[in-house]
């Protein structure tokens, strides 16, 4: 084999296995991103009421925030108009 042939081989399996990893990397995060996972396990959302022989906590009511001076809820001024 000369020295030329063996160059050639060597940088076609060195681009294949490039590759290869390039899309075994590519699939593996689409399956780590779409497998469900201890983290994205099912879970129970209860409404108001009783679940498993126990009563839930009523909803809160909500409760206005201060605006802390930042005038966010301030009556802004009528427009005047053009005459």
């Amino acid at each position: 084999m000369s020295a030329e042939h063996a160059t050639g081989t060597r940088r076609i399996v060195r681009q294949f296995a490039l590759a290869a990893a390039a899309c075994l990397a590519v699939a593996g995060g689409a399956a780590l991103a779409t497998a469900p996972s201890a983290v994205s396990a099912p879970q129970y959302v209860v409404a108001d009421g009783t679940a498993g022989g126990t009563t839930a906590a009523p909803t809160p009511t909500p409760t206005p925030s201060p605006s802390n001076g930042n005038e966010w809820d301030k009556i802004p001024p009528a427009p005047i108009s053009a005459n």
